[in-house]
C-alpha cells in the first residue's frame, strides 16, 4: 500500500515539475479560448496551466495505477481484447 501511494505522489510531482518548466518558456498571457475564426478571444496567465496537471494524472490514476506489469506485447492485445470484447462478438 506505502509503494503504491509513494509512485503515486511522485507522478503527480514530476507533472507538476514538467508543467512547471513548460510554463517558464511560454509567454505570461496564453490563450485559452478561440472564437470562430480561429481568433484568441480569452487569455490566462501562464501559471494557470498548473491547474491542468490534474488532466494527466487523472488518466494516470484510471490507466495505470493498479495494472499489473505486463512483459510480451501479446499480453496487452490479449488483455485489452478481452476488455473491450464479448467471447460471442468479437471481430
Amino acid at each position: 500500500m506505502k509503494d503504491g501511494l509513494l509512485k503515486d505522489v511522485l507522478v503527480l510531482i514530476l507533472m507538476i515539475v514538467v508543467i512547471f518548466i513548460i510554463c517558464i518558456f511560454l509567454p505570461e498571457k496564453v490563450p485559452v479560448h478561440f472564437n470562430a475564426k480561429g481568433a484568441p478571444d480569452m487569455f490566462a496567465n501562464k501559471y494557470y496551466l498548473l491547474f491542468a496537471t490534474v488532466i494527466p494524472y487523472s488518466a494516470y490514476w484510471k490507466f495505470m495505477r493498479g495494472r499489473k506489469k505486463i512483459k510480451r506485447l501479446s499480453e496487452y492485445v490479449s488483455i485489452f481484447t478481452n476488455s473491450i470484447c464479448d467471447k460471442s462478438n468479437c471481430f
